[in-house]
């Protein structure tokens, strides 16, 4: 065997899930942040700013919201997953 070849490892269903679970988790806190800084930004910005970039701000301000509820989905449903395993 040598150092550098890669080793193969044979990843139970469980792990797997657990860590996508964990992926997932840091792309939610991810987003949510992201979504938290543009409602700040939104809040303090809306009547000096131009009206495009506030237009702009309240569609990613939705469509990160979109991707939060479509993200939590998939984390509840691999938990569902997981407790069936």
């Amino acid at each position: 065997m040598r150092l550098l070849e890669p080793m193969e490892y044979d990843m139970s269903e469980i792990d797997e899930v657990k860590e996508f679970l964990g992926y997932l988790k840091i792309i939610f806190a991810l987003v949510l942040a992201t979504t938290i800084g543009m409602i700040g930004w939104l809040v303090q910005n809306y009547k000096k700013a131009e009206p495009i970039l506030v237009y702009a701000d309240i569609l990613l301000i939705l469509s990160l919201f979109v991707v939060l509820f479509l993200v939590n989905r998939k984390i509840i449903s691999d938990i569902k997953r997981l407790r069936g395993l």
